[in-house]
């Protein structure tokens, strides 16, 4: 799972450090892989302004430029040697000086002559930067900018990129919201409320949904609505540099919502070009002899085994793992379909091993998405849809029922202490599990824990003790000696044990004989047990 700092910050109100967040995550179970700083490597570069562009003296297609730059907080003009076709007097681009590394061939920069002219430092491409394939041009930045800014901040590139491992046991945080909701319980800052107020539609929805009787257990609910009048093209350049630094692809902005959405709430959603679809929308099971053409150009096999979504003209896409290719959205799309629905994790699973798709829808369905945030997530892609590209929203139409798992446990306090060693007080065991969603009702000693809807993983007390050990700090878990049972004397050596190399054989270890019982030894000179008769 990766995500930005910025990003976290969206959910969390914090003043930790990178440093400080990196090292809760892990505390917490959410162990940090990497952490890719894009700022660091452009440490050396800054904002400059080319003055002057004149032609080389002896060279047709190079150019003598004045560069205005800022070094050790001073104004200076350095001339720069540039081929780039674009560069001209009066645009701001990003300036390299002597000694900088450009990252994409790790070339350390020095004053030079080129064609018999000095050049100090270099005016830099997208490319050189690392930002892009484009080397045609050097960068040209709008106006708006100081010279000497740091090209991070100019480029949107001082937004430090996270990655964390995530157990399977934890779908929750394939969301950064659920990754701001570990950090909050922590300790570690606030969470900032992610209520999402529904959006009023303006006329009912004229698209038809339906789940086929057969198929209630594959999809239990199925919700959608139709957005008339939309204005397709590039998301935001906040959205787009999101996608990039977690390594989407940006598409438009109707597929980088719900990928958007996706990542944030880890609630996966699919728009179809209602212009497109041909009759009602449902959630079905497959027919032996069915295909169809994903998103990813290649053409799948259905069986009565997968869960699909189809209209009356045929298979529209593989539930919960990736949709078609027919009904894909484009940038004549006008009208759009906006599906959320909730899929059986172990029937995702298995179309997704038989197929060999490897989506990040399907890698979050079967690991169990939120059933209780099919209608929210639609309504936030539904804001952000109508923010971004226009329209006018129907109203939300709902098939079937989402899921209720009502996953409740009498716990008992001090099985916390008799499982960890951990000494904690019931206020404060009661504090973490309600940060954490759960709902907490006093029940005499004992408490009435109600899991949350996003947390499939809880089925015991053991459950919740490693919640609150985790979130208390499993640091602070004292390692001690277990006791020693009745029968087993105190461990000793052979008394020459110590001249023996390490991972040596026992000299003293007998074969094990027909009459000979295993007895339990920790002695150094010999190495787990011995035998006797």
């Amino acid at each position: 799972m990766k995500f930005t700092l910025s990003w976290l910050k969206d959910h969390l109100e914090t003043d930790a450090t990178l440093d400080e967040i990196a090292e809760r995550l892990t505390t917490l179970g959410l162990e940090v892989e990497g952490i890719t700083d894009p700022a660091k490597k452009l440490a050396a570069f800054t904002v400059a302004k080319i003055i002057e562009a004149v032609p080389h003296p002896d060279a047709d297609k190079l150019k003598l430029c004045k560069v205005e730059t800022l070094i050790d907080g001073k104004r200076e003009i350095q001339q720069v040697v540039c081929g780039a076709p674009n560069a001209r007097s009066g645009i701001f681009g990003i300036f390299a000086p002597s000694g900088a590394t450009i990252p994409v061939n790790g070339m350390v920069l020095k004053p030079t002559k080129i064609r018999g002219v000095e050049s100090n430092g270099m005016m830099c491409s997208e490319r050189e930067l690392e930002l892009s394939n484009e080397h045609n041009g050097i960068i040209e930045l709008g106006e708006g900018f100081e010279v000497g800014t740091p090209a991070a901040e100019a480029l949107g590139q001082n937004d430090p990129m996270i990655e964390i491992a995530i157990t399977p046991n934890r779908p929750d945080c394939l969301g950064v919201y659920g990754i701001a909701r570990d950090l909050a319980a922590s300790g570690l800052g606030l969470l900032r409320q992610g209520n999402i107020a529904p959006v009023a539609g303006a006329f009912e929805n004229p698209v038809v949904i339906a789940i086929e009787p057969d198929s209630d257990t594959a999809c239990p609910v199925f919700a959608g609505r139709l957005i008339r009048g939309v204005k397709n093209g590039p998301s935001p350049e906040w959205m787009q540099r999101r996608l990039r630094a977690v390594g989407l692809r940006p598409i438009n902005a109707l597929v980088d919502v719900t990928n958007y959405i996706s990542c944030d709430r880890a609630r996966p959603l699919h728009v179809y070009d209602a212009a497109k679809l041909q009759g009602g929308i449902r959630a079905r099971l497959g027919r032996e002899g069915e295909s169809f053409t994903a998103l990813d150009g290649k053409s799948y096999d259905v069986d009565a085994e997968m869960c699909v979504i189809a209209d009356d003209a045929g298979v529209l896409g593989l539930a919960g793992i990736m949709g078609g290719e027919a009904s894909g959205s484009t940038g004549a799309t006008t009208d759009v379909f906006v599906e959320s629905a909730w899929f059986d994790p172990i029937r995702t699973a298995r179309a997704g091993r038989r197929t060999g798709i490897v989506s990040d829808a399907r890698y979050r369905f079967e690991r169990g998405v939120d059933p209780a945030f099919v209608v929210s997530g639609l309504e936030l892609a539904t804001r952000m849809i109508v923010e971004i590209c226009g329209g006018t929203p129907s109203e939300i139409t709902i098939a079937g029922r989402a899921p209720e798992p009502e996953k409740r446990v009498l716990f008992d306090p001090a099985r916390t202490q008799k499982l960890s060693g951990l000494a904690l007080d019931v206020s404060e065991q009661t504090n973490i599990l309600s940060a954490l969603g759960f709902k907490v009702t006093p029940q005499g000693a004992l408490l009435d824990v109600l899991a949350p809807s996003w947390r499939p993983d809880i089925d015991g007390s053991a459950d919740l003790v490693e919640e609150i050990v985790r979130v208390h700090g499993l640091d602070k878990v004292v390692s001690v000696p277990l006791p020693r049972p009745e029968g087993i004397g105190p461990s000793r050596g052979h008394g020459r044990a110590a001249a023996r190399p390490a991972g040596a054989p026992c000299a003293r270890r007998a074969r094990a004989g027909r009459n000979r019982q295993l007895v339990l030894h920790s002695g150094e000179g010999c190495g787990a047990f011995r035998w006797r008769r």
